[in-house]
């Protein structure tokens, strides 16, 4: 199932790289093999250095697994530039839910509707759907905490 794998991994890059000002990232712990690419970070860090009001939220249900096997790249990047990616725990019903999704600019998104099959469906351009799953987005960030697991280390 590599090929698979390998084709969802650059449909998610496909899908951030086509970000200009903002991108939304509900995932299930981020897993390493899909969101850490050193290609998707270096996505994110020149989204969020392009300008100041550009940002990067990500919302993840299981923050405790994340750093399981040991540094991940967009946490690293987040505890970089804290003003501009923000991470965040999901609280109930979000952290139930079993989809991952990605949306760019509220215009493109990519979607699973399960979190352990690497099967998506993915729009650069589609405002209708990416409106939907960033509405329930919203609400979910909205209700999220902050996660010291994934917290930038001030010392």
């Amino acid at each position: 199932m590599e090929g698979a794998h390998d084709d969802l991994e650059q449909r998610l890059w496909h899908i951030a790289a086509g970000a200009e000002r903002e991108l939304a990232l509900f995932s299930e712990s981020l897993t390493p093999r899909i969101y850490g690419s050193t290609e998707l970070a270096a996505t994110l860090r020149s989204l969020v250095t392009g300008h100041a009001k550009h940002r990067v939220r990500i919302l993840v249900r299981r923050p405790e697994q994340v750093l399981s096997d040991g540094a991940h790249r967009l946490v690293e990047l987040a505890r970089t530039i804290p003003s501009r990616i923000q991470i965040r725990a999901a609280t109930p019903p979000a952290d139930t839910l079993r989809a991952e999704w990605i949306i760019a600019d509220r215009q493109g998104y990519l979607l699973r509707h399960e979190f352990t099959d690497d099967h998506a469906v993915a729009r650069r351009d589609d405002a209708g759907r990416a409106a939907a799953l960033l509405a329930q987005f919203e609400t979910y960030w909205a209700h999220g905490a902050p996660s010291r697991e994934l917290a930038a280390l001030r010392l």
